[in-house]
Protein backbone atom coordinates (compact mmCIF):
# COMPACT_ATOMS: atom_id res chain seq x y z
CA UNK A 1 0.00 0.00 0.00
CA UNK A 2 1.21 3.48 -0.75
CA UNK A 3 1.38 6.13 2.05
CA UNK A 4 1.32 10.18 1.61
CA UNK A 5 1.59 12.61 4.42
CA UNK A 6 -1.54 15.27 5.30
CA UNK A 7 -0.90 18.99 3.69
CA UNK A 8 -2.08 20.20 6.98
CA UNK A 9 -1.46 17.62 10.25
CA UNK A 10 1.72 15.73 8.57
CA UNK A 11 -0.26 12.66 9.23
CA UNK A 12 0.87 9.38 7.39
CA UNK A 13 -2.44 7.94 5.93
CA UNK A 14 -2.95 5.77 2.50
CA UNK A 15 -2.62 7.70 -0.88
CA UNK A 16 -6.79 6.45 -1.88
CA UNK A 17 -8.15 8.40 1.70
CA UNK A 18 -9.29 11.70 0.33
CA UNK A 19 -10.17 12.76 3.82
CA UNK A 20 -8.03 13.28 6.68
CA UNK A 21 -9.00 11.03 9.61
CA UNK A 22 -7.02 13.37 12.18
CA UNK A 23 -7.60 16.80 11.02
CA UNK A 24 -10.44 16.71 8.50
CA UNK A 25 -8.47 18.16 5.45
CA UNK A 26 -10.66 17.05 2.32
CA UNK A 27 -8.06 16.47 -0.26
CA UNK A 28 -10.79 17.28 -3.20
CA UNK A 29 -11.97 20.61 -2.02
CA UNK A 30 -8.04 22.18 -2.07
CA UNK A 31 -6.94 24.10 -5.46
CA UNK A 32 -3.67 23.30 -6.79
CA UNK A 33 -2.20 26.79 -6.67
CA UNK A 34 1.14 27.04 -8.41
CA UNK A 35 3.96 29.77 -6.96
CA UNK A 36 3.59 33.34 -8.56
CA UNK A 37 6.61 34.98 -9.89
CA UNK A 38 6.66 38.51 -7.15
CA UNK A 39 7.79 40.54 -10.30
CA UNK A 40 5.35 40.05 -13.32
CA UNK A 41 2.98 37.67 -11.31
CA UNK A 42 3.09 34.57 -13.67
CA UNK A 43 2.57 31.12 -12.00
CA UNK A 44 5.67 29.35 -12.72
CA UNK A 45 6.32 25.49 -12.40
CA UNK A 46 8.89 23.39 -12.37
CA UNK A 47 9.54 22.44 -16.21
CA UNK A 48 9.52 26.11 -17.04
CA UNK A 49 12.95 25.94 -15.40
CA UNK A 50 14.40 23.17 -17.83
CA UNK A 51 14.92 23.19 -21.52
CA UNK A 52 12.43 21.03 -23.21
CA UNK A 53 13.12 18.54 -26.62
CA UNK A 54 10.42 16.38 -28.00
CA UNK A 55 11.48 13.05 -29.37
CA UNK A 56 10.32 11.06 -32.13
CA UNK A 57 7.54 9.74 -30.68
CA UNK A 58 6.12 13.00 -29.81
CA UNK A 59 7.20 12.86 -25.97
CA UNK A 60 8.80 15.65 -24.26
CA UNK A 61 12.26 14.93 -22.49
CA UNK A 62 13.51 17.54 -20.27
CA UNK A 63 17.53 17.90 -20.76
CA UNK A 64 19.31 20.99 -18.78
CA UNK A 65 18.79 23.63 -16.60
CA UNK A 66 17.71 26.92 -18.47
CA UNK A 67 19.64 29.20 -15.95
CA UNK A 68 22.90 30.02 -14.83
CA UNK A 69 25.60 28.97 -13.02
CA UNK A 70 27.36 30.91 -10.67
CA UNK A 71 30.79 29.46 -8.24
CA UNK A 72 29.01 26.77 -7.29
CA UNK A 73 25.63 27.80 -7.25
CA UNK A 74 22.10 27.64 -9.57
CA UNK A 75 21.09 31.32 -10.28
CA UNK A 76 16.90 30.66 -11.09
CA UNK A 77 15.35 33.48 -13.06
CA UNK A 78 11.84 34.06 -14.15
CA UNK A 79 11.19 32.47 -17.17
CA UNK A 80 8.65 34.78 -17.98
CA UNK A 81 9.99 38.11 -16.83
CA UNK A 82 14.07 37.11 -16.69
CA UNK A 83 14.17 38.96 -12.97
CA UNK A 84 16.34 36.50 -10.27
CA UNK A 85 14.31 34.89 -7.80
CA UNK A 86 16.82 32.96 -5.70
CA UNK A 87 20.07 30.78 -5.90
CA UNK A 88 20.68 27.34 -4.74
CA UNK A 89 23.87 25.27 -4.00
CA UNK A 90 24.73 22.39 -6.60
CA UNK A 91 27.98 21.54 -6.01
CA UNK A 92 29.65 21.16 -2.85
CA UNK A 93 32.53 19.87 -3.55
Amino acid sequence: MFDKGCWECGKIIGINVLKCPSCGYDFNSASHVYPKCPYCKKELHIYDFYAKEVDKKGRKKFQGFKGEFTRRKKMWYCPFCGSILGFSEWNTT
